[in-house]
């Protein structure tokens, strides 16, 4: 994950670097990736590869390249945070969880 330097979440994450992570989808049924672990945070002058393409993925090449383009001047700086996971858990309402889904119908 990226943000700019100076970000009050990465003096939070300095501070307190064991954190617990949900990435979910909005569809049904729900897949669910739980994590856990600590944070590392490095800084690096100029954007980040992994900030680029998220705005290539999400808003077009065209729009993508315009955006970071835009924030990339002379002095920005940004900063990469990696989870290194001490625990893994899946939510599967599919296989592990199928009365959950028996319910909604």
């Amino acid at each position: 994950m990226a943000t700019f330097a100076g970000a009050a979440r990465l003096r939070a994450l300095r501070g307190r670097p064991d954190v617990a992570i949900t990435i979910d989808t909005d569809a049904m049924p729900p897949e669910v990736l739980l994590l856990r672990g600590r944070a590392e945070v490095t800084e690096q002058d100029g954007i980040v590869p992994e900030y680029a393409l998220s705005h290539h993925r999400y808003a077009g090449p065209e729009q993508g390249a315009r955006n970071v383009a835009e924030m990339d001047v002379p002095g920005v700086r940004m900063a990469r945070i990696a989870v290194r996971p001490s625990w893994v858990g899946v939510l599967d309402f599919e296989n592990r969880l199928p009365a959950a889904l028996a319910a909604r119908a």
